[in-house]
């Protein structure tokens, strides 16, 4: 009698998430050694670093190496190993990270607690993982600049964390596949970011949705556990 493929809460197999894992550690193998020569080739020959076919190999072997660490990142993600925290001081972290480089976009990052905050168990490097995605869409959505809002906020039993940007918001026909994996809307995206997230809120017993009004707000709601 054959055994049942263990699932994680999104019904992707143990053996699925082995496969990723493989064919991630095999493709990124080939690519360290294009990586090298590229730089060999580079120190040898540096005229190269203004010609035009040069800079577009340096442009998509920086997007697939970013392409296999996010795929990396998500194969990861559906396990979270956690630990007592109090997530608004995550964020107040984070923001302290992020607000230096959103500043040379033009964009602004607030922090509002609308509640007291009490410690909940998370994976911590999930945690900011999910968050720094969730800032980064919400940037990639103001080239021009605005304000991102981050508001927390505790009920007795949910945290319900906010999102919210001031940009154009996204096409409502798009919103239904936001989540899927490899699923991109963007000209350079790699349809992961946001399947890592999901997954990331999952592995905590979550919800995440995002709802554009226009403006995009993505809440997460968490249980205390």
């Amino acid at each position: 009698m054959s055994k049942e493929p263990t699932t994680n809460s999104q019904g992707l197999s143990e053996e699925c998430h082995a496969m990723i894992s493989r064919i991630s550690h095999e493709v990124r193998n080939p690519v360290a050694v294009i990586h090298s020569f590229h730089q060999l080739l580079l120190l040898a020959h540096p005229e190269l670093s203004n010609d035009l076919y040069f800079q577009k190999i340096q442009e998509n072997m920086a997007f697939l190496n970013s392409l296999l660490d996010e795929l990396s990142c998500y194969n990861h993600s559906y396990r979270a190993v956690r630990a007592y925290v109090n997530p608004y001081l995550l964020l107040q972290n984070l923001c302290a990270d992020t607000g230096v480089l959103l500043e040379k976009q033009q964009v602004s990052i607030e922090l509002v607690k609308e509640s007291a905050i009490p410690r909940f168990a998370l994976d911590t490097t999930q945690f900011r993982q999910l968050f720094l995605n969730l800032i980064r869409n919400a940037a990639e959505a103001m080239p021009s600049g605005g304000t991102i809002k981050i508001s927390l906020c505790f009920d007795g039993d949910f945290l319900t964390i906010r999102v919210q940007d001031t940009g154009c918001g996204i096409p409502a026909e798009d919103l239904p596949t936001l989540f899927d994996l490899f699923v991109t809307h963007k000209k350079n995206g790699t349809g992961l970011g946001l399947a890592i997230c999901k997954e990331i809120v999952t592995a905590h017993d979550g919800t995440i949705s995002v709802s554009s009004v226009p403006g995009c707000i993505s809440p997460c709601s968490l249980p205390r556990r």
